[in-house]
This record gives structure tokens, C-alpha cells and sequence, in this order.
């Protein structure tokens, strides 16, 4: 199923506006194929906390009129030197916006300097996470103008409550976020056997012995029948691709929100990642047939390792692990 084909209806931008996006996320993209997997990862996953905490900061000095001392309290425990290094500013969005660029050049400062700040933040704010918490702040925004609650909450409660919010109304971040990578596990599969299945040689053994006990339901595949034709090997990667995407989709389809799933597969940055390699693999096979085939596990490290040079991001250098 295409995630192209799935997804939400998104707003009108001018020819402009689509240019900078289509320019922004060719940097990003570029950028993501520079670093080692895992580092990436590791600040993409922090990464919607510290944009919930700009947006609580910046929602308590609204409801308190200032900066308010259990605010200046959490900025030193968290962002150490922030309110000696910013001038106390009048405006909650202007709070936010200094505590964000605090956060990218302090916390997230290895990641601008190595060259991958851009990719970073234009993941990190497309997370499932940082998504609902943007959606929950909203509400809080719209519920505060109403009627201003009788004490404001910390940001560890307010992350909680962040944490348990529908994203679009549909289902809660964590659950996105646990079926999202459910369906990229079995789109790795699919990127992993492909290049193998379009060729006319029989499955290695521990090929089918994966796939045999990924799809224990499915006919087994042994001895030279796995190889007798392309088609009928077609047929077998389909029914593979078939079996672990319905697995992954079928709950959310029937929970409505099948389209928002897609959708953030497509703005996943391992999704990316993953095509990338996929296809720097497809033309190392084509070039050396006769190397073994690897197993799953050491195709997805492969694709965690794989790094790639870009000229438009002089004066970085390529990071390897």
C-alpha cells in the first residue's frame, strides 16, 4: 500500500511556500544521510520534550503575566545558564523562541556543529510526539482564555497529560508512534528481501528459515521451489509484504485513522533512511552477485551505518560511526 496514496488532506500553500518546503526537506534529507543512524535517533527521540517544555514556558508566563518564579526555577534546573544568558523578555512568544534556539545551540549543539541540526529539527517537530504536543498545547491555549485553571501545572504533569492526548482525535501519540514503527519493521523486510527475490537464484537457508518463522502461517519456503521463477517469486515477496502490512494496518484502519498512520510512515526519517540504503544495496548486488547474502539483522545495521557524502554540506565532513 503506497503511503502516497493515503494521505491527510493538507493545507494550501502558494508555489513559494511549496519551493522553501521542497528545499527544506532536501537539506534535511541530505543532512539525515550524513550521521550514523543511532546518534540521529537518539536527539530525534528527545527531541519533542524540549519542544514541549518552549511551549509549557511559554504558556505559564502567559497565564502568569511574567516570568514567574517556579518558571525560573525549572529554567535553571533544566536550561542551566539560559535566564543568565537571555534577557527576561515580555512577550511568552518571544520566551519560546529564545528557550528553542537555547536548546539547539547548548542541547543539541553536536548536532549543529556536525552538521545536522536542519535534518534534526525538521524530524523532530514532524514526530508523533511533537505533533500531539503542539495539538494539546492548542487546547490548553483555547481552555486557559476561558477559564484560567486554579494553579498552573508543572511541566512533568503537563507532559503527562501531553503524552495521553488523541492525536487528530484518533489515537494517542504512543500508540501512533508503536504501530509507525511496526510498519516500518515490516517495510525494512520488504527492502531487505526485494533485491533478492528479483533474481533467479535459490533463497539461502537462512533466508527462508527467517521468513519461515516471520510468517509461520504462510506455506513453507524450502529447497529449490523458493527460486523456480521470477514471478512466482513476485508472487511470494507480495504475500510476505501482504501478511506483516495487514498485521500493522488492519487496527488502524478499523480505528479510523488509517490515513494519519500513513502519513506520519511518509515523515518518518528511518523511512527515508531506509529507501536510501535500499537502494545504494540494489546497486552493490548488482555489481558483486557472488557476495553472501546478509541476514535481516545485518542488513538493518548496515542501513544504522550508512553514511553518505554531500558536497552541499562543506564545510562538514561526512560522520561515520
Amino acid at each position: 500500500m503506497s503511503v502516497a496514496k493515503h494521505r491527510l488532506k493538507e493545507p494550501r500553500f502558494s508555489n513559494t511556500e511549496l519551493t522553501v518546503q521542497a528545499l527544506a526537506k532536501r537539506r534535511a534529507n541530505a543532512q539525515l544521510l550524513c550521521v550514523p543512524w543511532r546518534r540521529f535517533y537518539r536527539a530525534y527521540e528527545e527531541y519533542p520534550r524540549w519542544q514541549a517544555f518552549a511551549l509549557w514556558s511559554r504558556s505559564v508566563m502567559a497565564a502568569e503575566g511574567r516570568p514567574s518564579s517556579e518558571l525560573l526555577k525549572a529554567l535553571r534546573v533544566r536550561c542551566p545558564g539560559f535566564v543568565d544568558d537571555v534577557a527576561s523578555p515580555r512577550e511568552p512568544e518571544l520566551l519560546a523562541f529564545q528557550l528553542l534556539e537555547w536548546v539547539h545551540n547548548q542541547r543539541f549543539g553536536y548536532a549543529k556543529r556536525q552538521g545536522w541540526l536542519d535534518a534534526l529539527t525538521f524530524y523532530g517537530i514532524r514526530h508523533p510526539r511533537s505533533r500531539v504536543v503542539w495539538e494539546y498545547w492548542e487546547h490548553c491555549e483555547t481552555e486557559w482564555n476561558k477559564k484560567m485553571p486554579t494553579s498552573v501545572p508543572t511541566f512533568d504533569k503537563w507532559w503527562r497529560a501531553t503524552l495521553r492526548w488523541d492525536i487528530c482525535d484518533k489515537t494517542s501519540s504512543l500508540e501512533a508512534a508503536r504501530v509507525v514503527n511496526s510498519y516500518l519493521d515490516w517495510e525494512a523486510l520488504g527492502f531487505w528481501l526485494r533485491p533478492l527475490f528479483r533474481t533467479g537464484l535459490v533463497l539461502p537457508r537462512h533466508v527462508t528459515s527467517e521468513i519461515e518463522c516471520k510468517f509461520p502461517s504462510i506455506s513453507k519456503f524450502e529447497g529449490s521451489s523458493s527460486g523456480e521463477n521470477r514471478q512466482a517469486r513476485s508472487i511470494m515477496l507480495r504475500r510476505v509484504m501482504k501478511w506483516g502490512k495487514d498485521d500493522c494496518l488492519s487496527r488502524a484502519n478499523e480505528a479510523g485513522w488509517l490515513d494519519l498512520l500513513l502519513e506520519q510512515v511518509g515523515l518518518h526519517p528511518w523511512h527515508v533512511r531506509m529507501q536510501a540504503y535500499a537502494k545504494h544495496f540494489a546497486r552493490e548486488r548488482t555489481r558483486t552477485p557472488a557476495l553472501p547474502y546478509p541476514s535481516f539483522h545485518q542488513w538493518e545495521r548496515a542501513a544504522e551505518r550508512f553514511v553518505k557524502a554531500d558536497s552541499s554540506l562543506a564545510p562538514h565532513k561526512t560522520l561515520r560511526r
